[in-house]
């Protein structure tokens, strides 16, 4: 069985999970400098599950405004580390501008280069079609 974890504050909060091949974040809120601690640890703990196989992360953010520079490093971190445990995509439902530059700015220091507007999508659904897409099409 797979876990969950979540975390919120008086400011932000995310939720966690796998659903097969794909490791689901929700995030919401601005998320600071504790939250973005706890998410590095839970994201981490999920993605050591699906080591050994590839992977991709989606994250919704449709209620997510951005990160504090504090939190900037344990994001960047975050995806660093699941690159090492078999991540080979991203995707993302974001609107907000500050938070979709700053998503952009962390990929980029993480070596990604794929274009961040390339990994945006309306809505969950149409983001983890993509994304199923692109694993079953990818050779490893």
């Amino acid at each position: 069985m797979n876990q969950s974890y979540g975390k919120r504050d008086k400011y932000g909060g995310y939720q966690l999970q796998i659903e097969g091949q794909l490791l689901i974040a929700r995030v919401s809120g601005v998320i600071g400098s504790g939250l973005s601690k706890s998410y590095l640890n839970n994201l981490l703990q999920l993605a050591q599950q699906l080591q050994g196989k590839p992977w991709v992360y989606i994250a919704d953010c449709t209620g997510y405004q951005a990160s504090i520079p504090d939190a900037a490093s344990n994001l960047q971190k975050a995806y660093e580390e699941c690159l090492k445990l078999g991540c080979v995509g991203d995707a993302y439902c974001i609107d907000s501008p500050v938070g979709i530059n700053q998503l952009a700015q962390i990929r980029r220091e993480s070596k990604i280069s794929t274009d961040i507007q390339k990994r945006i999508f309306a809505d969950l659904d149409k983001a983890k079609a993509a994304m199923l897409k692109f694993l079953q099409d990818a050779v490893f």
